[in-house]
């Protein structure tokens, strides 16, 4: 039986935004933006709905990057027991 660590004991998010933070700032700045878009416009407009998919989707891939990064890191950390 191999020694180490069990079971998937994940970084804190906070470090894992920190390592990639240019990454989350430009997807919160789409999201921000997108949201600002969609404040400005009325529900009838296209740009209204087109800046509904980059409000829908930033916080996605937010989540997605973080699972990637954690995995990353478990695999890392797994390689140097």
């Amino acid at each position: 039986m191999r020694s180490g660590r069990h079971g998937a004991a994940r970084p804190p998010i906070g470090v894992l935004i920190h390592k990639e933070r240019v990454d989350f700032l430009l997807l919160g700045l789409i999201v921000a933006v997108a949201a600002g878009a969609m404040a400005l416009s009325e529900w009838t407009t296209p740009a209204f709905w087109l800046a509904a998919v980059p409000v829908l989707l930033g916080p996605v891939l937010m989540v997605r990057r973080i699972g990637r990064l954690a995995r990353d890191e478990i695999v890392r950390d797994a390689d140097l027991l």
